[in-house]
């Protein structure tokens, strides 16, 4: 990549951390679906995953209050939960516990601990994700790479990976069709504005937030949570490109995953993506390609 890309591509990573700019950009047929049409059922059962995936179109409010309600339900039904949050860096977990501890219920003490970026984030609107999680007996972890080191990835490749998620990778059976399927969506994100060279670095750094966010939910796994519900954008909670992959890398069977995108009327969806649909009506909003095509 040369001098002028590089560039580029590190001053495009704010936008790649909150993906997907484009609200109708997921291409593809209809779902293929265990829970196409499944509601949240209302009582406790052992045949319930233990890794629930919660997507998003992040400047939706009613996606963040709709799945604010449906955390709730997750949590009542089982307090042992922890949420991971693509929000926030997995590298903040212990100034976001020492918070909790010392404010508890404060979710503004807890978002700056997070570091939040919150214009970026547009806060306040995951607000009732993170007063769901907090108000709560559940745990509060970050699940993605900090903006330093997703850059270096952009830059350098394998070599700044951080060991534990290139071990990670190293058990996914990953092809080309994935591959191609990754460079679209995240091309897609972008509204088709990012130019060829700047994309193996920029899926590259997709494929390491997915297995940080992976890595987020195996360890809270790990350390005894009985569910792990993960927030993030319907980019990461798909089964066949993101998340649930280095899940069941890690050995998670499928059935013990459930991965559901929240979209809005009309918007496309990936052929075998998600376990559920959700949608919710769009708000009012400008081009969000505006930011791309300038």
């Amino acid at each position: 990549m040369n001098t002028a890309f590089r560039g580029a591509a590190l001053a495009l990573l704010p936008m790649l951390v909150a993906a997907c700019a484009s609200p109708g950009a997921s291409p593809g047929a209809a779902p293929v679906s265990r829970a196409a049409s499944a509601s949240t059922s209302t009582s406790a059962s052992a045949s319930e995953p233990a890794f629930v995936l919660l997507g998003e179109l992040h400047d939706n409010p009613e996606h963040h209050r709709a799945r604010a309600a449906q955390l709730r339900e997750l949590i009542a039904r089982e307090p042992q939960t922890v949420v991971v949050f693509e929000q926030f860096s997995r590298a903040e977990d212990a100034a976001v516990a020492r918070a909790r501890q010392d404010r508890p219920g404060d979710v503004e003490a807890v978002i700056d601990a997070a570091k939040l970026d919150r214009q970026g984030w547009r806060w306040p609107l995951h607000q009732p994700l993170f007063e769901a999680a907090l108000q709560s007996p559940a745990s509060v972890r970050g699940g993605n790479l900090d903006r330093d080191q997703a850059r270096r990835i952009v830059r350098e490749g394998d070599a700044a990976w951080p060991a534990e998620l290139l071990a990670l990778r190293s058990r996914v059976s990953w092809n080309e069709a994935q591959q191609d399927a990754l460079r679209k969506d995240v091309q897609d994100g972008h509204c088709g504005a990012m130019p060829e060279a700047m994309l193996p670095g920029m899926v590259q750094a997709q494929r390491a937030r997915d297995a940080a966010m992976a890595q987020a939910m195996l360890d809270a796994r790990r350390s005894g949570a009985k569910r792990v519900v993960l927030i993030a954008g319907n980019g990461h909670v798909r089964r066949d490109v993101a998340v649930p992959v280095y899940l069941r890398a890690a050995g998670v069977p499928a059935s013990d995953i459930d991965a559901i995108a929240y979209l809005e009327p009309g918007s496309a969806v990936p052929d075998g993506g998600y376990d559920r649909i959700e949608r919710a009506p769009a708000p009012p909003r400008e081009d969000p390609c505006a930011q791309f095509k300038r």
